[in-house]
């Protein structure tokens, strides 16, 4: 019989809580990796351009 495997990626944060959410976004800082959900992920992306600003506004 063929046996099939699927490895689900779950948000580090939601896990933390609890929670199962697919993990959709790869936020690395330095040598640690964090699976993040679309809602982690986009509190992260505000944290930093809260921080440095916007990547536009840096590109300029």
């Amino acid at each position: 019989m063929a046996r099939k495997v699927v490895e689900s990626v779950v948000c580090d944060a939601c896990s933390v809580k609890g929670r199962e959410q697919a993990g959709v976004i790869e936020l690395a800082i330095g040598s640690a990796s964090y699976d993040l959900c679309q809602e982690h992920g986009d509190k992260f992306a505000a944290y930093f351009e809260d921080l440095f600003g916007s990547v536009a506004a840096v590109a300029a």
